[in-house]
């Protein structure tokens, strides 16, 4: 099977987050949630956060906690 997406490390995965405007004050803590829950299950969680779904940018002061609340 071929997969369409190269796999990303979580290092890269908290920078795309940050790259898309989300605030991370602890990246520790980022990358253990990812490793735990998977960035592809919570991207359900942070769609609401996001100010544009092209581009994946999220709406300014959106932080990880955020998420986490929901």
């Amino acid at each position: 099977m071929k997969f369409g997406k190269a796999p990303t490390s979580l290092d890269q995965q908290v920078d795309r987050l940050m790259d898309r405007g989300m605030v991370i004050p602890d990246r520790n803590t980022v990358i253990r949630y990812l490793s735990h829950l998977n960035y592809y299950r919570l991207t359900a969680y942070w769609l609401p956060f996001e100010a544009d779904h092209e581009t994946h940018r999220f709406f300014p002061e959106t932080r990880f906690s955020d998420v986490l609340d929901l």
